[in-house]
């Protein structure tokens, strides 16, 4: 009996050290597949459809066997997200549904659960949707009031149901207490009426000068003074200003750059027209960087994608300094410029003023050129 019971007590160990080891591995296994699939689109001939297909499928196909293979990892959900999202592209609505229905996103983090609950509603898949959509809630409830809102911008923009993102705004301007927190509610409201009209108008730099007159100390009331000045950004005008983190975690902010000629250059990896225009940057760069010329890389690539960030610069020769905090379109930097679309650069002259705006190809350099030669 005893030696039955060292026996059971041993199998039960070696299973659990063998399920620990699985969990350890997931991370580094989905890296992995990422790295691969990186591979495979870059062999793609430019053009050629049926080898993207392909690609993409052995990509949907990796997925499938990560998820089987560790269907409780913390990567799992964003997995099954990726394979939906995949199929979509290979018009495979089978794949992407039955990728869907047998996730479990109740771990998953709040970008990918409304994301998963937007690709839900694309197909039809009303029960799970609303599963989801209820999910979301639970989990924005403990968030800040911008992340809350990115909720109400995904029920509104993207279910169609106003009702229900006006009931959430409702919610969330009801549990506002401190003046931060009534910031960021007054600052979410503005930049709904922003997002409705796809560009700024009137009624949002009314609301926005209002959060920046009553709350000019809290975070949504210098967010929305930055967003004021990002509306007027043209030659002459003051950069918006900020401070963050560069990716070797030092303090970096426009102010740093005085006297130079500084490009303030919104990418990211996954954006094919950033990645086109890089030669463009790379030869203003190398031309005009020992006169003066200097590069600040703000990258809204998503958290899981550092490596690939990381060795994009190393292998591209971007010498200069990247801001990066893993928030994809909710990039700190990012939305303190209102930016809603990649590329976009601000150049900046010696004198700290706005150059010009989103100058692209052989503009670039000419604009470089008669920044650095300006007195």
């Amino acid at each position: 009996m005893l030696r039955l019971t060292r026996l059971v007590l041993t199998a039960a160990l070696t299973a659990a050290t063998v399920l620990a080891q699985g969990a350890a591995t997931a991370p580094a296994r989905f890296k992995e597949l990422a790295a691969a699939q990186e591979a495979r689109m870059k062999a793609v001939p430019r053009g050629d459809v049926e080898a993207r297909n392909k690609a993409l499928g052995e990509r949907i196909a990796d997925l499938q066997a990560f998820a089987k293979e560790f269907p409780k990892a913390a990567e799992a959900p964003a997995a099954a997200l990726e394979i939906a999202q995949l199929a979509m592209m290979t018009k495979d609505e089978a794949t992407a549904k039955a990728a869907l229905a047998g996730a479990d996103f109740a771990a998953a983090d709040l970008p990918t659960t409304i994301r998963a609950m937007m690709a839900a509603h694309t197909f039809k898949l009303t029960e799970q949707r609303d599963t989801l959509l209820q999910t979301a809630k639970v989990k924005a409830a403990s968030q800040p009031v911008d992340a809350r809102f990115e909720l109400v911008t995904a029920i509104a923009m993207g279910l169609k149901d106003q009702p229900a993102a006006d009931a959430l705004v409702a919610e969330i301007e009801a549990s506002a207490k401190t003046d931060d927190d009534k910031a960021a509610v007054a600052l979410g409201k503005a930049m709904q009426t922003r997002r409705s009209s796809g560009k700024p108008k009137p009624e949002t730099v009314a609301l926005l000068e209002a959060v920046a007159k009553t709350w000019p100390k809290t975070p949504a009331g210098m967010k929305a003074a930055a967003k004021l000045l990002a509306a007027n950004l043209g030659p002459g005008s003051d950069p918006v200003p900020f401070t963050a983190k560069d990716l070797d975690g030092k303090d970096v902010s426009p102010a740093d750059y005085k006297g130079k000629v500084l490009l303030i250059d919104f990418w990211a990896t996954w954006c094919g027209p950033c990645m086109a225009e890089l030669p463009h940057v790379l030869e203003a760069y190398e031309a005009h960087h020992a006169a003066g010329f200097e590069i600040l890389g703000i990258s809204l690539d998503r958290a899981s994608d550092e490596d690939k960030l990381r060795k994009t610069i190393a292998e591209k020769g971007m010498s200069w300094r990247h801001i990066f905090d893993g928030k994809y379109w909710q990039a700190e930097v990012a939305q303190l410029h209102d930016v809603s679309s990649i590329p976009f650069t601000v150049l900046v002259g010696k004198d700290g003023k706005v150059v010009a705006t989103n100058l692209r190809g052989a503009k670039l350099g000419e604009a470089v050129k008669a920044a650095l030669e300006a007195k």
